[in-house]
């Protein structure tokens, strides 16, 4: 599945795969409707992606006037991934890839007392109790973030919301 920026100074510029097998792209009609919600333009903003995966949503955010884009991913190569199409879309300045456990960098942020306009969710689908307990570390008080934005299966049940 190919997949692009929407928008933004970006816009239409194609993304490279990322590296391995397992995991789910967010298509260009879901980040759409995420953008639209939030806003077209995100001039100033502080974004959290968690679970990054492929970058898609971090470089959409950052290619929309983010001013600073935290991307949370546990795999090495997909956080590798992201810095490098970054570099390669002209989109690095703002960007904070960190590689490591959601919930433990999650825990880092609000040690470190950072906030954010808005936090975009989406582990594996699978994975429905982590699912649950990000959204809780989320807006555990005080929340990390203003709004957030969960995905999960057509199928599945929503989490709660905190």
């Amino acid at each position: 599945m190919a997949i692009r920026i929407i928008g933004g100074s970006a816009r239409s510029r194609r993304l490279a795969s990322p590296p391995g097998s397992g995991f789910r792209l967010t298509g260009d009609k879901v980040r759409e409707a995420l953008f639209n919600i939030l806003g077209q333009s995100l001039d100033g903003w502080r974004f959290l992606d968690i679970c990054a995966g492929s970058g898609a949503v971090s470089l959409e955010a950052l290619s929309r006037g983010a001013h600073k884009v935290v991307g949370l991913e546990l795999d090495a190569a997909r956080c590798r991934h992201i810095r490098d199409e970054a570099i390669r879309m002209n989109l690095a300045e703002g960007l904070d890839v960190r590689c490591g456990d959601a919930l433990d960098e999650l825990s880092r942020i609000r040690n470190g007392r950072e906030s954010f306009h808005a936090a975009y969710l989406d582990p594996p689908w699978a994975e429905e109790a982590l699912r649950q307990k990000l959204l809780d570390a989320l807006f555990a008080s005080p929340p990390l973030c203003q709004i957030a934005a969960v995905e999960f299966p057509a199928l599945g049940s929503p989490p709660e919301t905190p």
